[in-house]
C-alpha cells in the first residue's frame, strides 16, 4: 500500500529499545499513513481510534514479520501532520481567525485538539481562511503524529469458513467472524466487500 492521499500506506522497520532502555531486539515497528481522502486531518484519525480502536487492513501476502505484542509500535502518519509557519505566532494566527466573528470558526477555536495543527485544517473552507493561512505562511507536510502498540492480527472468516487458512494460522493470525450483537448472526457482506472477496486477493486486519 503506497498511496498517501488514498487509504493506507504501510512500511516496517526495527527498533532496539522501548524508550525506557529496555531491549526489544528483533521487535519491528509498522508505519501506517492514513490517507487524506478518508481522514482529512490527523485529528480525524485520532477521533476514530478513540471511538473504535485502530484497525489496519493489509494484504494477506504482506503480513509484517517480527511483530512483538506490547513492544511493536504502529506509527501513524498523515500527509498533513506537520505544520510550519513562516510569519507570526500561533497566538496571532488564532486572533486572526477569532476576528472573523464567524460562529463556525469560533466553534473550531473552542474545540480541544490532541493534534493542534488539525485545528487550522478543520477551519471552514473560505476565502478568509485561505487568506489568513497565506498571510502567516502556514504550510502542512507529511509526518508521524501518533503511535500505538500492536496487539495482534486477525483474519475475517468468509461465510463458508470455520477457521483461518493454515498458512495464516501458522503465523499467529487469529480467525474472527463479524456478528450482529443482538442475534449472533453473521454480518451480511456489502456488495463491494463481496466483489472484493471474489475478485481480489484476500485481506486481513
Amino acid at each position: 500500500m503506497n498511496k498517501q492521499n488514498g487509504r493506507d500506506w504501510l512500511a516496517a522497520g526495527a527498533h532496539s529499545t522501548d524508550g525506557k532502555g529496555k531491549s526489544t531486539a528483533g521487535a519491528r515497528d509498522i508505519l501506517v499513513f492514513r490517507g487524506a481522502e478518508y481522514w482529512p486531518t490527523p485529528e480525524a484519525v485520532i477521533r476514530e481510534v478513540h471511538a473504535q480502536g485502530l484497525s489496519v487492513r493489509i494484504p494477506r501476502n504482506n503480513i509484517p514479520s517480527g511483530l512483538v505484542r506490547g513492544l511493536s509500535r504502529i506509527a501513524l502518519g498523515h500527509i498533513k501532520a506537520v505544520m510550519t509557519m513562516e510569519r507570526g505566532t500561533e497566538d496571532e494566527l488564532r486572533a486572526a481567525f477569532a476576528a472573523l466573528g464567524d460562529p463556525q470558526v469560533d466553534a473550531v477555536l473552542a474545540r480541544t485538539y490532541e493534534h493542534a495543527p488539525s485545528r487550522w485544517l478543520e477551519m471552514p473552507d473560505s476565502d478568509a481562511k485561505r487568506e489568513i493561512l497565506e498571510r502567516f505562511g502556514v504550510k502542512f507536510s507529511p509526518g508521524i503524529f501518533a503511535y500505538c502498540y500492536w496487539t495482534g492480527t486477525t483474519y475475517y472468516l468468509k461465510p463458508d469458513e470455520e477457521a483461518a487458512p493454515p498458512d495464516l494460522a501458522a503465523k499467529g493470525v487469529v480467525a474472527v467472524r463479524g456478528v450482529i450483537a443482538d442475534t449472533g448472526e453473521p454480518l451480511p457482506l456489502a456488495d463491494d466487500e463481496r466483489r472484493q472477496m471474489e475478485d481480489e486477493e484476500e485481506w486481513i486486519r
